[in-house]
């Protein structure tokens, strides 16, 4: 089945309006290499909508993006055509990527890395991440942590918002937990309702890998990483815990 397909893409940035890209920002700049000068290009791997690339390149950044849905990067080149930015967004999955170059910064966020649902794709997206880092380059990215997803367990939940005065977008989510392989598989039903009137409807189905530590540790250290650090998502004073969904980690 399509993942973020041209319809449930057009819902995207509505339905995640309240996410603070800005704060996600402010906090994966604070492990940018000191002083900020020094970080001039940043590849941004799954990139999405632009969310992340587009805070950056207003700060001043260089700014590639990958992204392996051709309706993601449409919109995230709309969106940075119209503030006038520069931003090289790339249609393409990110394992087959050769770009020729290497950055200071390299970020995967929004669970980016648990679409890398076997151990060959994830072993993939480690070397092609380490391929394209410059030597004292830093790969930043979160993920689900993996004995926060089996002591909460993932559960349905529905989502509505207001696009305008009369439409409103619906999202259905049912998640399945497959404890053995380590994956959830999310289904998602978005409605589009125009006056209350049911207009169109989309349905896709992701599969996610959560990840525990250890395993991430491992496949970033066969990639030829060295310093390897677990965080909190968007805190770096405490140890993770069951309660902490996502964990932030950064690779030197």
């Amino acid at each position: 089945m399509l993942l973020f397909g041209e319809e449930y893409s057009s819902a995207y940035d509505y339905l995640y309006q309240d996410k603070d890209y800005n704060k996600e920002c402010d906090f994966i700049e604070t492990f940018f290499p000191k002083p900020l000068s020094k970080v001039c290009s940043i590849l941004d791997l799954g990139c999405g909508t632009g969310g992340h690339s587009i805070i950056l390149a207003q700060r001043g950044y260089n700014i590639s993006g990958v992204d392996r849905s051709k309706d993601m990067i449409n919109i995230a080149k709309n969106k940075s055509d119209n503030l006038n930015l520069h931003i090289n967004f790339i249609n393409s999955d990110i394992k087959n990527i050769n770009l020729n170059k290497r950055f200071d910064v390299i970020i995967s966020m929004f669970s980016v890395i648990n679409y890398q649902t076997t151990n060959k794709t994830l072993s993939e997206f480690c070397k092609v991440v380490k391929k394209h880092l410059k030597k004292d380059g830093i790969f930043i990215f979160d993920s689900w942590y993996g004995p926060a997803v089996i002591s909460q367990k993932p559960e349905k939940c529905v989502k509505e918002i207001k696009a305008d005065n009369s439409k409103t977008i619906i999202r259905f989510t049912a998640p399945n937990l497959n404890i053995l392989n380590h994956t959830v598989e999310v289904s998602f039903k978005v409605w589009y309702l125009n006056k209350n009137k049911l207009v169109k409807k989309t349905e896709e189905s992701h599969t996610m890998r959560f990840l525990f530590p250890q395993e991430i540790k491992y496949f970033l250290e066969t990639a030829g990483f060295k310093k390897i650090e677990f965080f909190p998502f968007l805190e770096q004073k405490r140890q993770l815990t069951e309660q902490d969904w996502n964990m932030f980690i950064t690779a030197k």
